[in-house]
This record gives structure tokens, sequence and C-alpha cells, in this order.
């Protein structure tokens, strides 16, 4: 029998979503995870810029303030910096939506808040990003935004889907729906930071919801 790092074994259980996988025993798929949404409030998060996250229903949402700093853009960051890690995020966008999960933002929350224009640089260029836009030509869902464009079609536009990253060291690799989009990408802009959501601004998608009902962690 091969013997399966916790790695394999982290990287098998959060790319599969469901309450089981076969040849993987629960503890394993439990083992080191942590819930950063803890399905109640935004213990553990901060608000940058206006449009407001909130909690219904045990989901995590955000819906634009069209009146908001930068057209309505908004972000949830972690208090808490990460280097190496696993995420898994069950997300839900309106059909023709936009949004992300940044990956290790290095610019502090305090500087994000203090700034009128939520920081610069903004937390895609600052770190990085895994993008969420079904319909985007280039950087599709799963694609690390101006890193690695990933494979097309793998999200199901305005039903839930699961997104994994793998941040380890200098490379990104991503899953959508337990299938790859992005494998071993190079990266040099950073090395540790923020975990971050996005609210995207912009008339565009004014009327676009973003949900969020599950996002996990596991550090390396």
């Amino acid at each position: 029998m091969s013997r399966r790092t916790p790695l394999l074994l982290a990287v098998l259980a959060l790319v599969t979503l469901g309450p089981t996988f076969p040849g993987l025993a629960e503890e394993d798929k439990k083992e080191g995870s942590t819930a950063l949404f803890n399905g109640k409030d935004l213990s553990g998060w901060v608000q940058v810029l206006d449009s407001k996250w909130v909690v219904e229903d045990g989901v995590l949402l955000a819906r634009q303030d069209p009146n908001g700093r930068r057209d309505g853009e908004s972000w949830l960051v972690t208090e808490k910096d990460f280097t190496d890690f696993l995420i898994r995020t069950v997300f839900r966008v309106t059909p023709g939506g936009n949004s992300g999960v940044f990956l290790r933002d290095p610019v502090p929350r305090a500087t994000r808040l203090a700034a009128a224009d939520g920081g610069s640089p903004p937390p895609w260029e600052a770190g990085c990003e895994a993008n969420i836009n079904a319909v985007d030509p280039e950087y599709p869902t799963g694609s690390i935004w101006a890193v690695a464009k990933g494979a097309k079609n793998l999200e199901k536009p305005g039903d839930w889907n699961e997104m994994v990253a793998l941040v380890k060291g200098d490379r990104l690799s991503t899953w959508v729906n337990g299938k790859p989009a992005v494998v071993d990408a190079p990266q040099s802009k950073t090395a540790r930071g923020g975990i971050g959501l996005q609210r995207h601004g912009t008339p565009q998608y004014r009327d676009k919801l973003v949900e969020f009902k599950e996002i996990q962690i596991q550090e390396l």
C-alpha cells in the first residue's frame, strides 16, 4: 500500500466536495483544517471600503453599495497573516458576476483602513488573486489574476461551486469543482499576508451578489 503524505491527504480532502472520498478516512479529511468563517458573524475578518459584508442564514455575502468608494468595491481581509496553506471556499456569484479570493495580501490592514482608496497597491496587485469570474475570456474562475490563466468552464454560474488553492513557497495551484485549473504556477509577488474576499465595484457588477458559505484553511 502506498503511503499518503499529510499534504496529499489534505489536497485530496479539500478538493473533494461532499462528505466522502474513496480511500480517505474521515479523520484525515478533518486533520489540521480550520474554519475561517464561523457561519455566524465576521469574527477574524476586517472590512475594507464601503459595501457591507453580512451573514444571512449562515452565508457570508456582500451586495454592492454603488455610492461607496471605488465604485462600490469592498474587501474582507483576515486579521491573521498566512504563509503556506491550503484554502477551500464554497461560493456562489450571480451569473455574470465577478469576485475573487486574495492570497497573501502583504499590505497591513491598518494601512488599508487608513487609506481613502483602500490602500495601494490593491490586493490583487500586492498579492495574488484566485479569480472568480465564469465569463472572463482570459482569467476564468480558478485562474491566478495576471499570473496564470486557468482552465475554462469549470464554474457553474449561479450555483454553489468549490474552489481550492494550494499556496506553497513561490508556487500556486487551484482546483474548481474538483478539477485542476492552475497547476504549480510560479509567482514572485508575495511570501506572506492576509487572505481576502472581493466584492467587485463598478456599475457592471452593481446587481451581482457574492456569497460564501464555507471557508476552510489548513496551514502547511
